[in-house]
């Protein structure tokens, strides 16, 4: 195996937490996307049952073939055949994590450090990670096992603090404009989550995979939990219209606590976390690629081919916009949302019915 290390099943739930979250804290590019008013806190509520609709094909692979790797699993449905999908799939996490680093490096040049070339970001920060992937699962997954309370805690205690200024007039009226908008939108928050692909992935390292679905069910319950408040504060704070035209809306939530005239400017604390957090995210990632890629390639060693894919990615990631503006082209649900269900929900689908129809299935 190319992977010795084990994690729990609380690592599990905290990894995928992070993943999940970093990015919605920052941006919320639900804002600008269905039901496209002010219900959207409502979308993310309704997206729980959504998101274990559409994991149901993965979850079903994972535990038919729980000793097995996504690639290997893949080989065994299709055969020969398999290996192109496989490639599919590791482009898949190469790309994924080349946008995430993207995210990171336009965030921390447009806020904190706009004088500093965006290269700087991406660069540092993929050999950070590089380094991280090359000591291993558990290490990635200890450190988000400590930062992710931290995190959590922080995200709570800013919708604590802003409470008082919030305008609940501004979420009104409700259902404005039925309900079909609103199932829509908890339909992209829950198409625009990859995570079914980790449990697939990781399923072999995982130290109590009979617990797999309850922990499931409390990741998304937390998904549901973390965003409906996210764009309730937001909303409350700004109004839906300014929401919409603010780059880093939740951020600029942040900016605006003020308790006395002892407690201003957390901000920069925010930044902090989110960067740490950010940081856990592209490392799961970039793991993820390298795991996948010397599986295709029949590695006895994922280490080997750790700076090849992430000069890769550093690369990618500075060539897949011109601006913010073309990222976030590709960001929207328009784009995002069947590119992530391609791979997330229908080709896992017709796996799944291969695997059944010709009864494979690995059992060890």
């Amino acid at each position: 195996m190319l992977e010795n290390g084990k994690i729990s099943n609380k690592q599990m739930i905290l990894i995928f937490v992070i993943c999940r979250l970093m990015l919605t804290m920052a941006y919320l590019p639900y804002v600008n996307s269905p039901p496209w008013n002010q219900d959207l806190w409502i979308s993310a509520i309704l997206s729980f049952p959504l998101h274990i609709i559409l994991i149901l094909p993965v979850y079903a692979l994972a535990m038919r073939f729980s000793k097995l790797s996504l690639i290997q699993s893949i080989e065994v449905i299709l055969g020969p055949c398999g290996k192109i999908l496989g490639a599919m799939y590791v482009w898949f996490f190469l790309h994924r994590t080349s946008i995430i680093l993207r995210e990171l490096g336009e965030f921390l040049t447009a806020v904190p450090y706009p004088e500093t070339p965006i290269i700087v970001f991406i660069a540092v920060t993929a050999l950070f990670a590089a380094y991280a992937v090359y000591q291993g699962l558990e290490t990635i997954c200890t450190l988000g096992e400590i930062i992710a309370p931290v995190i959590l805690a922080s995200v709570v205690l800013v919708f604590v603090m802003i409470a008082k200024d919030l305008d609940l007039s501004n979420l009104q009226p409700v259902l404005e404009d039925g309900l079909a908008p609103v199932l829509y939108g908890a339909f992209v928050i829950a198409a625009r989550t990859t995570l079914g692909l980790f449990l697939w992935i990781l399923i072999p390292f995982i130290n109590e995979s009979g617990k797999i679905r309850n922990s499931l069910l409390i990741i998304f319950l937390i998904f549901a939990l973390h965003l409906s408040p996210s764009a309730i504060v937001t909303i409350g704070v700004f109004g839906l219209e300014q929401a919409k035209s603010l780059d880093f809306p939740f951020f600029h939530v942040v900016r605006m606590i003020s308790i006395g005239d002892f407690l201003e400017r957390i901000d920069a604390l925010f930044v902090g976390f989110w960067v740490i957090g950010m940081f856990i995210d592209i490392s799961t990632h970039y793991y993820l690629a390298v795991l996948t890629g010397a599986d295709l390639l029949k590695l006895k060693d994922y280490r080997p081919i750790v700076l090849a894919m992430g000069t890769v990615m550093v690369s990618l990631s500075m060539f897949l916009a011109d601006s913010m503006v073309d990222l976030n082209e590709f960001l929207s649900y328009k784009t995002l949302t069947w590119y992530n269900l391609l791979f997330t929900f229908a080709i896992p689908l017709l796996l799944l019915l291969v695997a059944v129809v010709g009864k494979k299935r690995v059992d060890y």
